[in-house]
């Protein structure tokens, strides 16, 4: 393929028989971390194995259009879930991207690192000490550079992840800050800023440079000048998929990885490895490349009889965000809709071509919330600065303070199908802390079928329970942002609403589907006239129906309302973790504090698979700080062995 390709990416042929010091199995977010800073030693020799591609192109390095995941011309995947029982049977969907740069290809390029108490929490709850804030806090300053933020003395300003503040502001940004500040959530400048409220609104940083170009793993750690400056001891083979951990007779080494073009299958080709064999797959296949290796369940190796080598019952045990969107119709101009117009998306287009600025420069979700629902006041849904004992519930550094829940602005509907003609915004509501366990299996011992995934949506009544409250929570923020919006913003979807109505999105029947009420209580009597917001023909039932009965709101929608919406409209955030998950002990876990697969020499994983438990915000900038973890890892201990 090289050298007619710009970008170096090899062939299974060109590396077949070939031996590295270190082979990495995945090029994705923490893949490209990884090989970047072990290539920076000229003297080893390092091998990235990933199954999609490079193709950096024009759609690809736009911030907002690059997360739609359905364009043509982007690396996206999507997978679905098993059947969810109790959703009636509904399958998640679950997108990632098959790419060099992996998720940061197609990501809300939002750089969170969670809050402190999380990581304490790890220390704690889970015995892993060299995981505690002060472990893992210096490594996420080593690779930022915060740029937005030149005077947080708190931040990195030396590293290669360049993250800045977004620069489009819609109209409907102030009034969400106001409406979450007037139910007593703090106005925060920094997210990331360790001495924070654990609660509060929050200014997110996005990974975006300063020509308004998205910085994927794949532009900042493994572009095509790092990768031509370092072909001689750094290659990226393409279009591969690993196949099967080759193991010696004792199972506590990996000598090899089998690996196989894509599309090409019964061919298999084969890399060894002098140093050690890492995965980076992601929580999706790590897992599967470990069971199609011998490791992990008894049960399931068995069921598709792939012989037994090591027995580890926790690889594949899934956790993931879970998310509903309650969301509000307004008018076009305070909406990401305003891009469906093709003369003004051909105005934002020049903009960014020009300038780097406009809606299509920035990320959709440039601001968040935080909370935790142990700290509401369910009488009024409003937020508690003391807890139930009395103790400060804004204390970021206590593990009891880690918020449950974010609140995503989202200036767009955020349906699983399209809904042209209706301009909504989005408090997309998740959970960050789910009690919900979910699973990653086997569909077949072919190593080119997707993994089964089990989907841990709301599984567990607890996780149940904190959505109804996030649901009111979120229902009273959209009531309250009516007080400072100067235009009409009622309630479009949300728990309560026309059921067959919803229904009718989904079964492709609801432009010709006349619910008896359209539309959610209006508070302070605003009407939905704007033309640009609806059509003309929907505007006198529009203005009936809310003028009507107040409806449901968070005051009296009940439980069995919101179970049934979530039912319908509950997503996957694609935040993905722990299915590798690290453990003190062998029997609690997959990989020890260094990283290594417990009872192997030479075999780590370096991705979100190994988090313990899942952060309480964004996986990437977590996911990077484990591989700039890993690297260092790596290189002290090679270089202790070359010592003695």
């Amino acid at each position: 393929m090289w050298p007619l390709s710009s970008y170096p990416e090899l062939s299974a042929h060109e590396v077949d028989g070939k031996t590295y010091d270190y082979v990495i199995v995945g090029g994705g977010t923490a893949g490209c971390v990884l090989a970047s800073r072990l290539s920076e030693d000229p003297s080893v020799t390092v091998l990235v194995l990933e199954k999609g591609r490079v193709r950096d192109n024009l759609l690809s390095r736009m911030p907002l259009l690059s997360q739609a995941f359905r364009l043509p011309g982007l690396q996206s995947v999507k997978r679905k879930s098993e059947p969810v029982a109790h959703l009636g049977g509904a399958k998640m969907e679950i997108w990632s991207a098959e790419a060099i740069g992996g998720a940061t290809r197609i990501n809300g390029m939002l750089l969170t690192r969670g809050v402190p108490g999380g990581y304490q929490q790890w220390a704690t709850e889970f015995g892993l000490d060299q995981w505690s804030w002060d472990k893992v806090e210096p490594y996420f300053r080593r690779s930022e550079n915060a740029v937005g933020r030149p005077d947080a003395t708190y931040r990195g300003h030396d590293g290669p992840v360049e993250n800045r503040l977004g620069r489009f502001e819609l109209g409907s940004y102030e009034p969400f800050k106001k409406s979450a500040e007037a139910l007593g959530l703090p106005i925060e400048s920094d997210l990331n800023n360790p001495k924070c409220s654990a609660q509060g609104c929050f200014d997110l940083d996005q990974t975006i440079d300063a020509k308004g170009t998205r910085l994927s793993a794949y532009r900042v750690w493994l572009n095509a000048d790092i990768a031509r400056k370092r072909r001689n001891h750094l290659s990226v083979c393409t279009g591969v998929v690993a196949s099967r951990l080759v193991l010696n007779d004792k199972a506590d080494t990996v000598t090899a990885v089998q690996i196989q073009a894509v599309g090409a299958q019964g061919k298999d080709y084969t890399v060894k490895a002098r140093r050690e064999v890492i995965l980076c797959g992601g929580a999706l296949c790590t897992p599967q490349l470990l069971m199609l290796s011998g490791i992990g369940p008894n049960e399931e190796l068995n069921r598709h009889g792939i012989p037994v080598r090591r027995e580890f019952p926790w690889v594949g045990d899934l956790l993931d965000h879970v998310s509903i969107p309650i969301m509000v119709e307004m008018p076009r101009k305070d909406t990401l809709h305003i891009v469906e117009n093709i003369l003004t998306l051909l105005w934002h287009l020049f903009l960014w071509l020009v300038f780097g600025t406009g809606v299509l420069g920035s990320s959709s979700t440039p601001t968040s919330i935080f909370y935790r629902t142990g700290a509401l006041d369910e009488k009024t849904m409003t937020i508690s600065r003391r807890d139930k004992d009395g103790k400060d519930a804004m204390d970021a550094s206590q593990p009891r303070n880690i918020p449950n829940v974010e609140v995503m602005l989202i200036a767009i509907g955020t349906h699983r199908v399209s809904t042209p003609g209706l301009n909504l915004f989005s408090w997309y509501t998740t959970l960050v802390q789910p009690f919900s366990h979910g699973r990653i299996r086997l569909y077949s011992a072919n190593p080119q079928d997707h993994p089964k995934v089990q989907h841990p949506v709301l599984d567990d009544e607890r996780d149940r329970v904190d959505m109804r409250r996030a649901a009111r929570f979120s229902m009273h923020l959209a009531e309250k942002f009516t007080d400072f919006y100067p235009h009409p913003a009622p309630l479009a979807f949300y728990p309560g609403m026309d059921l067959k109505y919803l229904d009718s999105i989904y079964n492709g029947t609801w432009k010709t589907y006349k619910p008896a009420k359209l539309h959610g209580p209006v508070p302070g009597g605003k009407y939905p006239t704007d033309e640009s917001a609806a059509s003309a023909s929907d505007l006198d039932l529009r203005k009936a129906t809310a003028a009507a009965e107040a409806g449901k709101s968070w005051r009296n929608v009940t439980d069995e309302e919101i179970d049934e919406y979530c039912k319908r409209m509950a997503l996957s955030t694609l935040h993905y973790s722990s299915t590798c998950r690290m453990s003190a002990k062998p029997e609690d876990g997959v990989v020890d504090q260094r990283l290594r697969v417990h009872g192997f020499q030479n075999l780590r994983i370096a991705d979100a698979s190994v988090f313990p438990y899942i952060p309480s915000g964004h996986t990437m900038a977590p996911s990077i700080m484990v591989a700039e973890r890993c690297a260092d890892f790596l290189k002290d201990e090679w270089d202790e062995r070359k010592g003695k």
